[in-house]
């Protein structure tokens, strides 16, 4: 199935094109073998929530037809288009400061940081002035520092009903997920602004993403569904009703590398992402917002 035209990437990675890949669509969760994880003394196999469903492997490059359709425009705005870039080299080498490449566990990352005050509040101002031009005029937040295993094919857990202490193969990893169920609508979802996520570990990390905001997963399945069954169809369901039925339906990968950030409307498409095929903890830095450039 071809994509079509609906979400835009404004790419200034100086990978240009070399940073994206596109796939040939999705399968159910249970016909697709999850890659063995192994980090320091953990060794597991992730499971999934029942209703998820995961990337099909098959990547390659984009043809310039897919690329024309993801080419943005001045209809450009914080829902309708992911933004791709680099962290300014002075906030880098603040980050790098704080050895936050260096950490092994989510504990260790957190310590780096209340160690060093001084550093994380250079590091604070520095991101604030990155981000200010970014923010449309509007208000940002932080909303959290996140911390993966590696070689974890998508990341996302809902951990908050997990005791402390929880082991990583104890979480239900969910699938290609939309974000802010519990607040919005299929027809409010793109009223939310977007996310920044900045890769501040040591491994290139990934962004998986359907180009298709969710007003448009619901149109298409307009076409698809009987009355009674498009009933049923809600913010917190349309990911499974939309892979089972689209199966064959692209999913782009974009590669983050250490200090490249993605800015995405996350509440407004599928998406997760993966640390497939790295070797070193995970880290990122989340605020949230309406950034745009």
């Amino acid at each position: 199935m071809k994509i079509k035209r609906h979400i835009m990437v404004h790419n200034s990675l100086p990978e240009g094109t070399g940073a994206l890949a596109i796939n040939s669509g999705t399968v159910y969760h249970k016909q697709h073998k999850a890659a063995l994880v192994h980090y320091l003394d953990e060794e597991f196999t992730p499971e999934y929530l029942d209703h998820a469903y995961v990337n099909k492997r098959d990547w390659r490059e984009l043809t310039v037809e897919e690329l024309e359709c993801l080419k943005p425009d001045e209809s450009c705005n914080d829902v309708n288009t992911v933004y791709l870039g680099e962290i300014p080299k002075p906030l880098q080498a603040c980050f790098k400061e704080l050895q936050l490449q260096e950490s092994e566990s989510r504990d260790e990352v957190f310590s780096n940081f209340e160690k060093n005050p001084e550093l994380t509040k250079q590091a604070t101002q520095l991101l604030h002035e990155f981000l200010l031009p970014l923010s449309n005029d509007k208000k940002f937040h932080f909303h959290c520092i996140g911390v993966n295993y590696p070689n974890v094919e998508l990341v996302a857990a809902n951990t908050t009903m997990l005791p402390n202490g929880f082991k990583q193969a104890d979480k239900k990893f969910l699938g290609l997920h939309n974000d802010g169920t519990q607040s919005m609508t299929i027809d409010t979802a793109h009223e939310f602004g977007n996310r920044i996520s900045i890769n501040l570990g040591k491994d290139t990390r990934y962004l998986l993403f359907v180009n298709l905001p969710i007003k448009e997963v619901y149109a298409m399945l307009k076409e698809k569904l009987n009355t009674s069954e498009l009933a049923l169809v809600n913010i917190s369901n349309i990911p499974e009703y939309f892979f089972k039925h689209f199966p064959d339906y692209p999913v782009i990968r974009v590669e983050q590398k250490p200090y490249q950030y993605y800015i995405a409307a996350t509440d407004n498409c599928f998406h997760d992402g993966s640390t497939l095929g790295s070797r070193y903890l995970d880290v990122c830095i989340v605020y949230f917002g309406s950034f745009q450039y």
